[in-house]
């Protein structure tokens, strides 16, 4: 059980003690500092109108489309390596650095944390973008380009940090709150930081303020960009940042939902993003499902398919029924995954990719990350099964199991 929090101005004193490198980092590289404000729970609940007013201004603005890649962690000598390789086509990488929690895949970057370092690579290269020192334990990353935003829990385990860093390495906002605050995305001057399980702030890094804020009915610790469009999910359900946003606090907003089914394992959708996962890839990795919200339209997922994984087995389930459509038996344990429009790419512990038919559950192509790892992250963002078929010419498609 998490020990009892203190007050949270005696918590903010104990971390600016215990981490006076983090806080001097944005001091150092002209970065503003924020603290509490965003994050009152005191919030008074405005009915939607505030989310819904800035999801008006907001509506129109490019949303990028990030990198399409597999990600691996190498155990290695002195420290682990990362290996990766893009989905579409091109050139494996590799990138040696010690780890302390499992790498965040977002937008176009791979960010990293060990032994006080945090970095960030360019996803589909491997390349060096940034790297300075940080305390504290990953949470995860969203990314839109230009911007990094980094969660991570502070060295005492009592507070959350979020850094704003732009692909030169500078930090442009620091917050800290003793608020749990999940897996963050942004898009231009806005980061969507979710926390507490059931809010979303949308954080103004120019100004350093709450822009707007969004109450949800459903679990929500993360935020992330996929095709075009933000989502707010958690748990079984990823919630679209539209016209219904607004309509959250009701449980009307755009939500996309798995139907309940028994599997082996228990899988879930989305891990909770207020958690450090490990380098090393568990039996929750083993077991999990993957889905891909649709960007436009009414809310469900694309191609009314899900997979779920269960150690070397992966099956085919009909989002809309819960129903068994097909089922495919892979080489090794499959240790991460992506749904993509079209299909599902997913990551085994040889290292080996395999693109999976989202209808019929057939063999589609390959891929290889070169050797073993000990856990895998796939990001499918842009990518669709007509590319990588275009890609592909005069290759033929196993199918993996009934229709």
């Amino acid at each position: 059980m998490r020990p009892p929090r203190p007050p949270r101005a005696a918590a903010r004193a104990l971390l600016l003690a215990a981490g006076a490198a983090l806080s001097a980092l944005s001091v150092a590289c002209g970065g503003g500092q924020t603290q509490g404000e965003a994050f009152d729970p005191r919030w008074k609940d405005d009915g939607g109108a505030g989310i819904a007013a800035f999801q008006r201004r907001f509506a129109g603005r490019p949303v990028p489309l990030g990198a399409d890649v597999a990600v691996g962690v190498v155990a290695a000598t002195g420290a682990r390596q990362l290996v990766g390789v893009p989905l579409g086509g091109g050139p494996a990488w590799t990138f040696e650095h010690p780890l302390d929690a499992r790498p965040a895949v977002a937008g176009s970057v791979v960010v990293g944390l060990g032994q006080g370092e945090l970095f960030a690579l360019d996803a589909r290269t491997g390349e060096l973008l940034w790297k300075r020192r940080a305390g504290g334990r990953l949470r995860g990353a969203g990314d839109d380009g230009e911007t990094t935003v980094v969660s991570l829990v502070s060295t005492t385990g009592t507070m959350s940090v979020v850094l704003a860093i732009g692909h030169d390495g500078m930090v442009q906002r620091q917050i800290e709150d003793d608020a749990d605050i999940g897996v963050p995305a942004v898009v231009g001057r806005y980061a969507f930081l979710p926390w507490q399980g059931r809010y979303v702030t949308v954080f103004d890094l120019q100004t350093g303020r709450e822009a707007a804020r969004a109450l949800l009915r459903t679990e929500v610790s993360r935020a992330f960009l996929l095709g075009g469009a933000v989502f707010f999910g958690g748990g079984s359900a990823a919630t679209r940042f539209d016209a219904a946003i607004g309509l959250g606090a009701a449980g009307r907003a755009s939500t996309a939902r798995l139907p309940a089914r028994e599997l082996p394992g228990a899988p879930s959708w989305m891990s909770d993003g207020t958690e450090v996962l490990a380098p090393v890839a568990s039996a929750e990795d083993r077991a999990r499902v993957y889905a891909r919200p649709r960007a436009s339209g009414p809310p469900g997922i694309e191609a009314e398919r899900f997979v779920a994984t269960y150690y070397r087995a992966a099956v085919g389930i009909n989002a809309r029924t819960g129903a068994l459509a097909w089922a495919h038996a892979g080489e090794a344990d499959f240790l991460g995954g992506a749904a993509y429009t079209g299909g599902f790419a997913l990551c085994d512990a040889r290292g080996g990719i395999t693109f999976l038919d989202a209808q019929g559950g057939a063999v589609t192509g390959r891929a290889s990350l070169g050797r073993p790892v000990q856990a895998c992250a796939v990001h499918a963002d842009g990518l669709t099964a007509a590319a990588l078929a275009a890609r592909r010419p005069g290759r033929s498609a196993t199918p993996a199991g009934p229709p």
